[in-house]
């Protein structure tokens, strides 16, 4: 009990819960709004709704290994090379870059551009490895 009347230890759990909260939060809001969609989900939404796969990462790590059919479109590019890429904003886009940090910043870019439904792979090409998917070379 002298843990809960201590002032200090108090305000370290008050710390502790509220970080914990404000990590936890974008995911939970994301999943909720259908925005974040699992290494599964994406393959249901490749298979059944014919969802474009829009690669966001650089050059470089684009080259190194990328889910077959999607396009590259860096990050640095997208205000610009929205049109050159052929996106149909009209059929559903689920944004890839390598852990999924990327994506989201992308995801605000692409619905301001009125691309209708756009959702961020969780996790990125980091998750589609870990989920033994293949990757094209």
């Amino acid at each position: 009990m002298d843990f809960l009347t201590n002032t200090n230890n108090l305000l370290l759990l008050a710390t502790l819960l509220t970080s914990g909260l404000a990590l936890a939060l974008p995911q939970i809001l994301g999943r909720l709004n259908k925005q974040l969609l699992s290494v599964h989900e994406s393959v249901q939404w490749i298979n059944q709704r014919q969802a474009q796969i829009v690669d966001i990462r650089t050059p470089d790590e684009y080259k190194a290994g990328h889910i077959a059919n999607s396009k590259h479109l860096p990050l640095s590019e997208l205000d610009s090379g929205l049109k050159q890429a052929k996106i149909d904003s009209n059929k559903p886009i689920i944004l890839v870059c390598l852990s999924g940090t990327r994506a989201n910043t992308a995801l605000g870019k692409l619905k301001k551009a009125g691309c209708k439904e756009v959702a961020c792979m969780d996790g990125g090409i980091s998750a589609w490895n870990q989920a033994g998917m293949p990757l094209i070379k």
